[in-house]
């Protein structure tokens, strides 16, 4: 159709030229009067021209006047053909339904060309006058000049052929396509500058209002601050107000807003940013300068920014956020510090920072005293997978899913060993391991540890282990006991498939994260296959959990997924994508913090011990220890187990067996005692709570020693009258359940454990039990 369409447009240009071959632009007598606009009537009145020029000499094609006459219905084919685009273009809208002004403005294009052509063609009859008409070039460049000047609401009628302007028809045409002209100019400057215009009138309503919402700043337009944006305003119903501050993302980009391009870019909207943003209500505000760069002594801060309007906004604020979110960590911290520590710092709520939770990083954020949070990509993605939940409540990471349980007495009775490999051992890596050694410490029949397995192969782990020693020093006693093992190989080598070649009817769980969304793909789907050719089991008790970086591949993970259920079975799920991380139940609201408090709240009310509030209970912790440092370490490994025990009451429900029952026996006092007389149903239920209880003191063995504790020896917790010791990271339990009770007469350490045991059964039923 489309070919047909041409060869039509085509046809019908060679028809009207043909008359060409004999042309010669009449002299109509007078210099200011068109001779090409009076040879064309003459022409539209004696239709026997046509037919009578094709016998006409080819030369006299070359003449002055057939050239002039020639170039006239070129000018006209282009008009023919952008307006027959325009057309196609506008049937494409109507079918689409796309019947909004935004989509409207993508028919612009063609429209603004059928306009421009149409003007060269008016000008070009208008202007073969005089020394004009004798001229091709000169006739051209003064139509397509003129042509340009008709959007921006000018005209050069002063110019035109008297016949021409004496001309009726001709005027009416002059003055539409003038007109029309001036209507796409109006529509392109709204477009270009409209956001502005908007953004200056919201500016005004905000300054005017008398209401004080909060208030979300976005330093950067980058994904992670248009996802989270996005989702606040969803969640949020559009009553919190949302800030952007765009600035440019490299030294580069702001030499280069010098520039002619760089100019254009300043006062015109991001077309592509626009788009990502499109329905929700936000002020757009444009620096050159980098917040990073800004002088550290400066207490001019928005001054420098050139954005002083912010500060008024922000006045008009009950609470404001600012949230730092760009892929420079280092400039990220440094503009965090930098704004906090400025003239708007106390006006700050709190500031959200995208960077690595590190040692430096780390102390940085406890000194802010809460008002700076740092935002760990590789730590928030485990954690938000850990939390993550399925459709019927259920957790389906947790490496409990993976092992047989003794539901009649709560342990682990697997014949054999949890077996863990993690592909890639970056910060994901890392932090995926902690987790999994932590949840997957169950009790075996006899109140031990069941034994438990991770393969870990990267081939940078010989620069990695170093460090991971120094972090964890229980770590080589781990390795000689065949718990971890180290493998110095990528993922396709001929050692790894050896490696997986002998754990692979016993592997359970394989997470990957190599930093790269496709190789991360990639390989899962190979190690997919390969369980599928050699596993005799089938994928039971198996899953492979793959990283997923960019959200922008989210469609080809979720499409590969599902190709391989479709032929198959469901075995291979992502984590991780910004869009799952950056939201405002996550980021703001911090469900991880929540659900910890509320977990700890549980826990007084169960052990009938005293609630503090957050800031009090770290007051607390931190005045037990000789300086402030150990009593911030101190707080943060007890902050942690709050966090741990939260995520751990799925396995706990799971081994209690609480899940899909509505009722519980009666829960005893501690000590339990499985004799006297007492049924086999509330005996059973008895063991289940003493081997969770056991679980419990696992984990929490577990999850000190991820954290780098070692064993404090008794003598010396006994001299000094402590059971932990901050400094050396030395703590009295970190041993077997059955050994705990000959620590002291006057504590008795196993309570704890059940009392966090009571504490999960509390939340799970809203009460102490039944």
């Amino acid at each position: 159709m489309r070919k047909k369409n041409v060869a039509l447009l085509l046809a019908f240009v060679l028809i009207a030229l043909c008359p060409a071959c004999n042309v010669e632009i009449k002299d109509v007598g007078k210099d200011d009067d068109s001779r090409l606009f009076e040879t064309i009537k003459e022409k539209g009145e004696d239709i026997d021209i046509v037919f009578e020029s094709w016998s006409t000499s080819l030369f006299d094609c070359f003449s002055p006047d057939a050239i002039i006459y020639v170039g006239f219905w070129i000018i006209v084919f282009f008009c023919i053909t952008s307006l027959l685009l325009f057309f196609k273009e506008l049937v494409w809208w109507i079918k689409a339904g796309k019947k909004n002004l935004s989509s409207l403005k993508n028919l612009l294009p063609n429209l603004a060309s059928w306009v421009f052509f149409s003007g060269v063609a008016i000008y070009y009859l208008g202007y073969a006058y005089g020394g004009t008409s004798e001229n091709l070039i000169t006739l051209g460049l003064r139509s397509l000049l003129s042509s340009f000047e008709m959007f921006l609401s000018k005209s050069n009628l002063i110019g035109i052929a008297n016949n021409c302007k004496n001309n009726s028809i001709y005027m009416f045409f002059f003055a539409f396509f003038h007109a029309f002209a001036v209507m796409i100019s109006m529509i392109f400057a709204v477009t270009c500058f409209g956001k502005r215009i908007k953004d200056w009138i919201r500016g005004i309503i905000w300054n005017c209002s008398f209401s004080k919402p909060v208030m979300h700043v976005f330093w950067g337009l980058n994904e992670r601050s248009i996802l989270l944006a996005k989702d606040i305003y969803g969640k949020t119903n559009g009553s919190e107000r949302i800030v952007f501050v765009d600035f440019p993302q490299n030294e580069d980009e702001g030499k280069d807003g010098q520039s002619f391009s760089g100019i254009l870019g300043l006062l015109s909207y991001k077309i592509n940013v626009a788009r990502q943003i499109a329905g929700i209500k936000y002020l757009l505000l444009r620096s050159s300068m980098r917040p990073s760069l800004v002088d550290a002594d400066s207490k001019n801060f928005l001054g420098n920014m050139n954005i002083r309007i912010l500060g008024r906004f922000m006045k008009k604020a009950s609470k404001v956020n600012f949230f730092v979110l760009t892929n420079d960590e280092t400039a990220n911290l440094r503009a965090s510090l930098i704004m906090l520590n400025s003239e708007i710092g106390t006006q700050i709520s709190c500031l959200y920072c995208s960077a690595k939770k590190t040692k430096v990083t780390g102390i940085q954020e406890e000194c802010q005293e809460g008002r700076l949070c740092l935002i760990d990509d590789s730590k928030e993605a485990v954690m938000e997978f850990a939390m993550r939940k399925n459709d019927k409540g259920e957790c389906m990471a947790h490496p409990i899913n993976f092992v047989h349980v003794n539901h009649q007495f709560g342990y682990v009775d697997s014949q054999e060993p949890f077996t863990s490999l993690l592909v890639g051992f970056g910060a994901t890596g890392q932090n995926a391991f902690r987790f999994l050694y932590e949840f997957s410490a169950f009790p075996d029949s006899k109140g031990k540890k069941a034994p438990v397995r991770f393969l870990i192969c990267d081939n940078q782990i010989n620069a990695i282990k170093g460090e991971i020693y120094r972090e964890i020093p229980a770590l080589s006693e781990l390795e000689e006991k065949g718990e971890i093992e180290f493998c110095s190989c990528n993922a396709g080598t001929k050692m790894f498939y050896d490696k997986l070649c002998n754990i692979i009817d016993q592997l359970n769980y394989v997470m990957i994260a190599v930093g790269d969304d496709e190789r991360n793909l990639q390989i899962a789907v190979k190690l997919y296959e390969y369980a599928l050719q050699y596993r005799k089991n089938g994928f039971r008790n198996f899953k492979i959990f793959v990283r997923l970086y960019d959200s922008g591949n989210a469609y080809i993970f979720e499409k590969t997924i599902d190709a391989y259920s479709n032929y198959n079975a469901p075995a291979i799920e992502y984590f991780g994508s910004p869009k799952s991380l950056y939201t405002k139940k996550w980021i703001i609201d911090n469900e991880e913090e929540i659900k910890a408090e509320l977990f700890y709240k549980s826990y007084c009310s169960v052990a009938k011990t005293e609630c503090l509030s957050g800031k009090q209970r770290k007051t607390e912790e931190v005045n037990k220890e000789e300086t402030k440092l150990l009593g911030l370490r101190r707080h943060y490994r007890m902050s942690m187990q709050d966090k741990a025990n939260c995520k751990h009451c799925y396995t706990k429900e799971i081994l209690l067996g609480l899940r899909g029952r509505a009722d519980v026996f009666k829960l005893p006092v501690w000590p339990i005692k499985l004799n006297g007389e007492i049924s086999e149903d509330v005996r059973e239920w008895y063991i289940r709570l003493l081997n969770v209880s056991i679980c419990e003191h696992l984990r929490w063995n577990a999850s000190h020693i991820m954290m780098g504790y070692t064993k404090l020896p008794l003598h010396e917790a006994d001299s000094l009258h402590i059971s932990c010791k901050e400094k050396t990271k030395q703590h009295l339990c970190l041993m077997e359940w059955d050994k705990l009770y000959e620590l002291s007469d006057k504590i008795d350490y196993q309570e704890y454990d059940y009392m966090v045991v009571l504490t999960t059964i509390n939340l799970y039923y809203g009460n102490e039990g039944r």
